[in-house]
């Protein structure tokens, strides 16, 4: 009986220690969340997407399939498809402001590289870019 219990909760301490996020996680998704780009003026966002648009392109795993002033989606809609899919919205903000995010997809069933690091890498990006 003892074994049992014991077992159960060493069981339960391994299944809870596994859902626990990394402090490396943590971070990265402060990152992302903290450095979400924004542009402030037509010219700015124009340079912006263009440059958004350029990194879609080397680094989804798909050709872009729709494209707008508000959206570049890069995606797979053919289920044999494997690979990293990339969707970016601009969006308005108060004040005539809009910001730039970005979706990274893994459409794998053996996993993708860290997608979390690839939209920092995204975000990385864009800020490096002069208004």
């Amino acid at each position: 009986m003892k074994t049992t219990f014991y077992s159960a909760i060493a069981l339960m301490t391994l299944v809870l220690s596994a859902c626990a996020a990394s402090l490396e996680t943590l971070e990265l998704r402060a990152e992302y969340a903290r450095t979400i780009p924004t542009c402030s003026n037509d010219q700015n966002c124009q340079d912006k997407w263009a440059i958004a648009r350029a990194w879609v392109v080397k680094n989804s795993d798909f050709a872009i399939r729709s494209e707008s002033e508000t959206r570049i989606m890069s995606t797979s809609n053919i289920i044999s498809q494997s690979g990293l899919g990339v969707t970016v919205d601009r969006s308005p903000l108060e004040g005539g402001n809009y910001q730039i995010t970005v979706s990274v997809d893994c459409f794998s069933a053996y996993g993708c590289p860290d997608t979390l690091e690839t939209m920092v890498d995204f975000n990385r990006t864009l800020n490096a870019a002069q208004p």
